[in-house]
C-alpha cells in the first residue's frame, strides 16, 4: 500500500514538460519586434508624444526580453533526484522502527483471556467487561451491580451509574445515602438540571435521614431551578448553618447563595424599571409599544394581576383604534391575559 502511493505521488517527477508550447516564443519576439517598429514610425510622424512613445517602448521592450529567455523545466533532475531519495527513504525508515519499536511476533490477546487476567493485569477496562458480562446472565446479583457502580463512576459514566445505583436500590433494602447517591447521579447525566426523578430520589433520601447534606443540596437546588428562589435561599441558609466550618461542600453552597443574592438584584432592578415605564405611561398613554412592553413585562415577572390591569388600561386608551387593538388581543392571548 505505501508503495502503490509512493509511486502515484511520484508520477509527475517523470514527467517534466515545458511551461510554454514549442514555437511560442519565436513567434512572441517576432511580433514584440514589429510593436517596436510601428510605435517608431509613429513617433517619426508626430501620432504619438514623445514622453508616451518611451513608455511604450520599455513595456514592449520588457516583454520582448521575456519570450527570449528559454522555457523552464517544470521539473528538474535536482527535484526529481531528491523526490526519489525521500519516497526510498520512507518505508525503509518506517519498517526500520516497526522493527526495533514493534512487536510484529506477538500473538492476538483473545477476549476471554484478556477477561480472565483483567485484575491481575490492572486492565480496568477488561474488568468492566467482565462484571458487565457476569451482570448479562445474572442480572439479580447485587454485589455485581455494588462492583460496577463505582466503577462507572470513576469512568464518569453518570447514567450508567445511576442504572447501577437503582439495580442495588432494586434489589436491596438502601439507605438514604445510596438515594442520594443515584439522585446525583441523576443530575449529573442531565448536565447538572435536577429531572423529577432525580428529584424523587432527594426527597426520598431526606424521608429517611432529614439531614443529609447531599440530599439537602440538591432538594435546594431542585427549588432554584424550579424559579421558587425564595425557599431556595432559605433552604441553602439552612444547610450551611447546620454544617460544620469545614465542610467540603460549604463553597457550593455559599456560591448558590451568592448566584440567588444576585438574581434578587437583577429582579429587583427590572422590577424598578417596569414601574417606571408604568408611570410614564400615565403621561404618555399614546405609546402603544411602551403598553405592549409592560403587559409582556409584568406577565414574565409572574404579576399577573398587573399584567391584567394594564392590558384593561391599554384596551381603553386605544379603544377606537382597530389595528392597537389587535395587537394588544394578540399579545393578552401568548401571555395568557383574559
Amino acid at each position: 500500500m505505501v508503495a502503490a502511493v509512493l509511486a502515484a505521488l511520484s508520477m509527475p517527477l517523470w514527467q517534466a514538460r515545458t511551461v510554454e508550447a514549442p514555437g511560442r516564443d519565436r513567434y512572441d519576439r517576432a511580433v514584440f519586434r514589429d510593436q517596436l517598429a510601428e510605435l517608431e514610425r509613429d513617433r517619426t510622424r508626430g501620432a504619438i508624444g514623445a514622453a508616451e512613445a518611451e513608455a511604450a517602448r520599455n513595456e514592449i521592450s520588457r516583454r520582448l526580453i521575456q519570450a527570449a529567455r528559454p522555457p523552464s523545466q517544470a521539473v528538474t533532475g535536482k527535484a526529481r533526484a531528491v523526490g526519489l531519495i525521500g519516497a526510498a527513504l520512507v518505508p525503509l525508515v518506517a519498517i526500520a522502527l516497526y522493527l526495533n519499536s514493534g512487536m510484529p511476533r506477538l500473538a492476538d490477546v483473545p477476549l476471554a483471556a484478556r477477561l480472565e487476567k483483567a485484575v491481575d493485569n490492572q486492565d480496568f477496562a477488561a474488568l468492566i467487561a467482565k462484571v458487565e458480562r457476569h451482570l448479562a446472565k445474572n442480572p439479580d446479583d447485587v454485589e455485581g451491580w455494588k462492583v460496577l457502580a463505582p466503577a462507572y463512576k470513576r469512568e464518569r459514566r453518570w447514567q450508567d451509574t445511576a442504572d447501577a445505583y437503582a439495580n442495588i436500590i432494586r434489589l436491596s433494602k438502601p439507605d438514604a445515602a445510596l438515594i442520594a447517591d443515584y439522585g446525583e447521579m441523576l443530575v449529573f447525566a442531565n448536565d447538572g438540571m435536577v429531572t423529577a426523578e432525580a428529584a424523587r430520589a432527594f426527597t426520598a433520601a431526606l424521608q429517611a435521614d432529614a439531614r443529609l447534606p447531599k440530599a439537602s443540596f440538591f432538594a435546594a437546588l431542585a427549588l432554584k431551578q424550579e424559579g421558587r428562589k425564595d425557599a431556595a435561599r432559605q433552604a441553602f441558609e439552612a444547610l450551611l448553618a447546620e454544617s460544620p466550618a469545614d465542610a467540603p461542600f460549604r463553597p457550593m453552597v455559599e456560591a448558590e447563595l451568592k448566584d440567588l443574592a444576585a438574581a434578587s438584584d437583577q429582579q429587583a432592578m427590572i422590577r424598578a424599571m417596569v414601574d417606571g415605564l408604568e408611570e410614564r405611561l400615565k403621561t404618555d398613554a399614546g405609546d402603544l409599544d411602551g403598553w405592549l412592553k409592560l403587559i409582556r413585562s409584568r406577565a414574565v415577572l409572574k404579576e399577573m394581576d398587573k399584567a391584567t390591569a394594564a392590558y384593561a388600561m391599554a384596551r381603553h386608551h386605544f379603544g377606537d383604534k382597530p389595528e392597537a387593538l389587535a395587537a394588544l388581543e394578540s399579545l393578552a392571548k401568548e401571555m395568557g391575559i383574559e
